[in-house]
């Protein structure tokens, strides 16, 4: 990978962190700002409902803020596009799609591959899985 690349996809990393810690911000401050008594039941659980989800989200925002971080030190040490398992190069186009991504196409498989074992073992003898 290019030196241009490795920049074009810093600048990309760094306007994700930008535009993730305003809309956490802005998600606290209305979290903070929220203080209505509801009379009705269902208004209270559809808030409710939709705070859960702002936490959710929030906690999906703050696991992708700490990847651009560690994306944005792997850049700083020359390690960036670099699998951290293989120490294989990431290709292009899967950078392109995830700048945060650690590693490679193949080894990214393994590691999900592997997160799913009760599906190894229902091969050959489960009526529901074709193969």
């Amino acid at each position: 990978m290019g030196q241009l690349d490795v920049e074009r996809i810093s600048e990309v990393l760094c306007d994700m962190l930008e535009t993730l810690k305003g809309k956490s911000r802005e998600s606290l401050d209305i979290m903070a700002r929220e203080e209505t008594v509801y009379a009705d039941v269902a208004d209270r659980a559809a808030v409710e409902s939709d705070r859960h989800m702002a936490l959710i989200m929030g906690e999906r925002d703050r696991r992708c803020i700490s990847e651009i971080h560690e994306a944005l030190t792997r850049v700083k040490d020359g390690e960036y596009g670099i699998c951290q398992e293989c120490g294989e190069d990431i290709g292009l186009a899967r950078l392109r799609a995830k700048p945060t991504a650690s590693l490679c196409v193949h080894c990214q498989s393994l590691l999900e591959d592997s997160g799913r074992p009760y599906l190894q073992g229902l091969r050959g003898e489960s009526a529901f899985l074709e193969e």
